[in-house]
């Protein structure tokens, strides 16, 4: 990947039919939290109000650049790549037996003490989406409004069955355009030029030459039966709803059109049970809201925020 990405950038930004009043690379920032250092981005303006962004899992920080080119003029803008993804350390071995929503809950609290802000908006996808509900829950006081993109605690099954065979069936492929030609396949509503820029930032290639995921792709360390797997999730999503019931501050729920995610009956139960909130669906978009549509999405999150 190239230091300078300037051109990609701008490529991905052309395809979207975006008019940012700029295009600008955000800084590659780093930082030693919970015993790994993470990578962060900032896109300046620090005078502004502060907005910190949570991607979703097998993505990365860069995930929000985009939609972040609209925002960026009105918020402080900084995404943080989540542990085991982006550029970001993987969990250490001698914490893979940790409980990993425990561990990225810490993250996200250490990370939000590192920058000290005396308020900020806390807005999450997917993954992300669920470590700011828990981080909402048990730590308010620092949080001026909070957006949860594309998930709940229940989630449709088809939609998780097919992520996941997208991730198995391009685990570790030949070449960068084999990727692109898979991605352009799996989400071909979206730009050629943007998939190329979000996949730049998502690879990595091997001693060998081949290309695979940054992800932390290591098998899990305890074996989960299947019956056991489907009741440990049903007791996180208990605890996810409890943990939304606490919920007090000014919250909104984005939903993709389109999503295989994140149904229509999981978002009213989630209005129905948190205090104040609004909710927004996005049109032309998949549970990947805020890539598939980021001039909507950019638009709806600052009517939220400017409130």
């Amino acid at each position: 990947m190239p230091k300078d990405y300037l051109d990609v950038l701008t490529a991905a930004v052309q395809s979207a039919k975006l008019s940012p009043s700029e295009i600008v690379v955000p800084e590659d920032c780093w930082v030693t939290l919970n015993g790994i250092r993470f990578h962060y981005l900032d896109w300046g303006n620090a005078h502004l109000p502060h907005l910190v962004l949570l991607h979703g899992g097998s993505l990365t920080a860069h995930t929000f650049d985009l939609a972040v080119l609209l925002l960026r003029d009105k918020y402080h803008c900084i995404a943080l790549s989540q542990r085991g993804h982006g550029d970001t350390e993987w969990t250490p071995e001698a914490d893979r037996e940790k409980n990993n929503q425990d561990l990225m809950l810490e993250d996200v609290r250490q990370f939000i003490d590192y920058l000290d802000y005396d308020k900020l908006a806390l807005v999450g996808m997917s993954m992300g989406g669920l470590n700011a509900i828990r981080y909402a829950s048990r730590y308010p006081e620092k949080l001026s409004h909070l957006g949860i993109v594309d998930v709940g605690p229940d989630a449709m099954t088809d939609g998780l069955i097919e992520m996941e065979q997208f991730r198995t069936n391009t685990q570790t492929l030949a070449s960068f355009e084999d990727f692109l030609g898979q991605a352009v396949k799996f989400m071909p509503h979206r730009a050629v030029a943007h998939l190329e820029y979000s996949l730049t930032h998502s690879l990595k290639q091997q001693d060998d030459g081949s290309y695979t995921w940054k992800q932390d792709n290591r098998s899990p360390v305890s074996y989960i039966a299947e019956g056991e797997k489907k009741e440990a999730n049903e007791a996180r999503a208990a605890l996810l709803w409890q943990d939304l019931e606490s919920i007090k501050t000014p919250t909104c729920l984005f939903r993709g059109a389109n999503t295989k995610i994140f149904s229509v009956q999981t978002m009213e139960k989630m209005m129905a049970v948190l205090d104040n909130v609004q909710a927004v669906e996005i049109p032309d978009a998949t549970h990947n809201v805020h890539s598939d549509n980021p001039k909507r999405w950019a638009a709806e999150l600052n009517n939220f925020l400017k409130d």
